[in-house]
């Protein structure tokens, strides 16, 4: 039986190697270290027969034309150990990410990322919404949803994740 729960200081090494694995470098298991310490985060685990096989995080992004109250966070990153993958652990844990996320009162999320996979979470081409990636990315792989109807209505402006991001 799988169980999905936010980390603990307990899990940090599990999660490196998670990270390590699941994208065969360092980079995003350093960025979530980083993130860690600079800003504040949601981030859960997922756990299977005592064992992490997943993880996911959410940390604020910024808007260029920060409008008060809005509340943007990026959903990045998502992994699971190369074994255990196709098994729905990331569909698991992208569904925990949201619901945790609408809880925290986030009102809109981004994620640069697979159209085929993320959509189906409810994520669409953040062009819908004018946004755009401060990242020199094809449009279709950045994508955005609100979590709370409308709070993206009227934007038009460029997202910027944390400088941390930059070194991946």
């Amino acid at each position: 039986m799988m169980l999905i729960r936010s980390e603990t200081s307990t899990d940090n090494a599990a999660i490196t190697t998670i990270n390590q694995q699941a994208f065969g470098r360092a980079g995003e298991a350093d960025l979530v270290n980083q993130l860690r310490q600079v800003t504040p985060i949601i981030s859960l685990v997922a756990e299977l027969d005592n064992q992490l096989v997943g993880h996911i995080l959410f940390s604020p992004v910024q808007y260029d034309q920060a409008p008060t109250g809005i509340t943007i966070w990026g959903l990045g990153s998502l992994a699971v150990l190369p074994s255990q993958q196709t098994k729905g652990i990331g569909s698991a844990l992208v569904k925990a990410g949201l619901e945790a996320c609408r809880q925290a009162q986030i009102q809109a999320l981004v994620v640069l990322g697979g159209p085929e996979y993320y959509q189906r979470f409810g994520f669409r081409p953040a062009a819908t919404w004018n946004l755009r990636c401060h990242y020199p990315v094809d449009a279709k792989f950045f994508m955005a949803q609100e979590l709370s109807v409308g709070s993206l209505a009227g934007l038009d402006g460029t997202i910027s994740y944390h400088p941390a991001f930059d070194a991946v």
